[in-house]
């Protein structure tokens, strides 16, 4: 058996893909080895996720997923006074909620801009809403709130110029390239259908679900304590501290020094999950 370091494919080579490997020398520079790096670009990533909050000297905050210390994963983007993610900025408190890649807006999330009065879902590519998505105008909405009438009376004024308004099909750099394709099929030639839209959505519902959970990060700058005394709800996403009444939910023992609230509903659900935990104890253990 050819030794390794003796190998023609190595030595007869000096330049292996990105590894260096010396001609006529015995020592080998591993190819691998050179992609062994941390950053988000990088073929094989050595370290894990991070859970961050930050808020930045323009006043733009970030809430979600780092890979070495770059926002990669899912995460919140709120604008400052300075554009981020590779979004256009259209004023103060832009909001992107959705996946992210090496800094970038990038895969399917949404798009809020409370200046413009407009909502977009979808899918992103570096920043850019481009692919299937669906971007409705509710700035006549928050127009009529503005004036002084309730949510149910705006919205019943509104509802009309919001579904005439709205723009639903294939886009491209920010803009409506071409209408929704009315058909059964995922794609027509490139152009977004009907079950292609359902299925996005369907999607994208999960992921803001997920994305979310990584918001309201315990002790972070954003949400001080000391800053937002009145945002009690904020102790729910600290992983040892429980809020009043919520000490149950501790994994445990410490979970079962607390009793439940007196709550028929809760208790309903809770037993739920008890008995569905039973359940596949039983189905996926054996008894010996």
């Amino acid at each position: 058996m050819v030794a390794a370091a003796n190998r023609l494919f190595w030595m007869e080579n000096e330049f292996v893909g990105k590894g260096v490997v010396r001609k006529y020398s015995d020592s080998i520079i591993d190819n691998d080895l050179y992609l062994l790096s941390n950053h988000p670009l990088s073929a094989f990533k050595g370290n894990s996720f991070k859970w961050n909050s930050w808020i930045f000297d323009d006043g733009t905050s970030y809430e979600g997923l780092t890979l070495e210390d770059i926002p990669h994963g899912k995460g919140t983007i709120v604008m400052g006074n300075v554009s981020a993610a590779g979004l256009t900025r259209y004023g103060l408190y832009d909001r992107y909620e959705g996946e992210l890649h090496a800094g970038f807006a990038h895969g399917l999330g949404l798009f809020f801009s409370s200046v413009k009065g407009e909502l977009y879902l979808g899918e992103f590519n570096f920043g850019k809403e481009q692919g299937c998505g669906i971007k409705i105008k509710l700035d006549k909405f928050f127009e009529l709130i503005r004036n002084g009438f309730s949510y149910k009376k705006a919205w019943m004024l509104s509802k009309n110029y919001v579904a005439k308004s709205t723009k639903i099909g294939t886009f491209s750099n920010n803009d409506l390239h071409a209408n929704l394709a009315e058909s059964s099929n995922l794609s027509i030639n490139g152009i977004c259908s009907t079950m292609e839209l359902k299925g996005l959505l369907c999607e994208l519902k999960n992921i803001l679900v997920r994305t979310r959970m990584f918001t309201f990060k315990p002790n972070s700058k954003i949400h001080s304590k000391f800053v937002n005394n009145s945002y009690t709800f904020i102790n729910m996403q600290h992983p040892i501290l429980y809020s009043f009444n919520t000490g149950f939910l501790a994994p445990g023992p410490l979970g079962q020094c607390f009793s439940c609230p007196n709550d028929v509903i809760l208790m309903k659900e809770m037993n739920k999950v008890s008995l569905n935990n039973q359940y596949e104890n039983i189905s996926y253990n054996l008894n010996y």
